[in-house]
């Protein structure tokens, strides 16, 4: 593939040049036919001057460095640098500063070697007279069955959560009441 700063000049350097004659084009066609030039010779004229207006934007983003910031570029893959800190490894675009380092985390937390779960709960090994792979077995049915109950609530319509949130209410009213 090529890079996403070599894009932005071939963009630059054909879009601007052209820009430029079809505005002279309109112009000319502006001085010859006066008001009377049509509505196509007004939307070219408009056109045109918005893609200048982005040629000039995508050059100054080139020119300092952050082409990333763009709207066209953000999802461009230039070369990518490995960078390393005390959290692992990841990559960044070499054209991004390294202040913004994009490590995306989520929130599911996967069973360890052990059979316990990563952040500390799950099936307890004292006490039980379950085998190593019974408590990774078990660990990881939790953990699935929680994965499944998250995909379950997001999967919801909301009137189903409506309904959810008026039988809450109902049931606490009741317990105040009661």
């Amino acid at each position: 593939g090529t890079s996403a700063k070599s894009t932005a000049r071939v963009l630059i350097y054909t879009s601007g040049p052209l820009a430029l004659l079809l505005v002279m084009s309109s112009l000319m066609r502006f001085r010859s036919d006066g008001l009377r030039s049509g509505l196509d010779s007004y939307l070219c004229l408009y056109l045109c001057l918005m893609l200048l207006v982005e040629c000039w934007q995508i050059w100054s983003l080139l020119n300092a460095g952050k082409l990333y910031t763009h709207p066209l570029f953000q999802s461009a893959r230039s070369s990518k640098l490995p960078v390393s800190d005390n959290m692992g490894l990841a990559e960044r675009n070499d054209e991004a500063p390294a202040r913004e380092v994009r490590v995306q985390f989520t929130g599911l937390t996967c069973p360890s070697d052990s059979g316990h779960l990563a952040g500390g709960l799950g099936p307890s090994s004292e006490g039980s007279a379950e085998g190593p792979e019974d408590a990774a077995r078990s660990a990881r049915a939790l953990w699935l069955e929680k994965l499944e109950g998250a995909a379950a609530q997001k999967a919801k319509s909301v009137q189903q959560l409506e309904r959810e949130r008026l039988a809450k209410q109902g049931r606490e009213r009741l317990a105040k009441q009661g």
